[in-house]
């Protein structure tokens, strides 16, 4: 990456080393650590803000801020703490900013819109995910955080609480809603979730 000077110390990062040895490695100036972890997590962060904000290019916009300020400041990491929830958390204040809040139209709100066609053929994923992405348009920014980091990015509870600052309480009652309120706006398709 241009942001970094050629080091003599600069190394060949072994896809094998820890995130948070990447981190110790950015922090020492080492090119090679920043573009290991930018392999690792920008896809991923990409499609998290994205489905965070339904806007790509905000998204792609974000994403270029959040690994500028791991050039910029890598020491805001401290590595004796886990790297996943920490840049996790980075990327959902960062959406937190940019959140507008719930999308206030009929349409997102009003799943009976569904055509006869739709209801008639066999249920599609593809037109399953359609209107779960508009419901989770509807929810507050917590809930929404919550439910795309526990199902889409698989995180287990106790990390999500530590991503969005709260407890793990906290965390299950958000799930336990925002899965409620799916399930009742989504009836149409019978979605079945697990109860954490």
């Amino acid at each position: 990456m241009a942001w970094f000077k050629k080091h003599n110390n600069d190394t060949d990062v072994s896809q094998e080393s820890s995130d948070e040895d990447l981190m110790r490695m950015l922090q020492c100036g080492d090119r090679g650590a920043f573009d290991e972890v930018y392999r690792r997590y920008s896809v991923r962060l990409l499609h998290f803000m994205y489905k965070m904000l339904s806007d790509e290019e905000r998204a792609q916009d974000l994403l270029q801020d959040l690994f500028l300020l791991l050039v910029e400041s890598p020491e805001k990491f401290n590595a004796d703490r886990k790297f996943q929830p920490w840049v996790f958390t980075v990327a959902a204040n960062l959406c937190r900013k940019e959140y507008r809040g719930p999308i206030k139209t009929e349409i997102y709100d009003n799943i009976s819109s569904i055509s006869a066609d739709e209801l008639m053929a066999p249920i599609d994923n593809a037109i399953f995910k359609k209107h779960l992405r508009k419901q989770l348009q509807t929810l507050e920014f917590e809930h929404k955080t919550t439910f795309m980091l526990r199902y889409q990015e698989g995180f287990k509870i106790k990390q999500i609480a530590e991503i969005m600052n709260c407890s793990e309480g906290t965390v299950k009652s958000r799930i336990f809603y925002t899965n409620k309120k799916l399930a009742k706006n989504l009836k149409d398709f019978k979605p079945m979730y697990q109860k954490d």
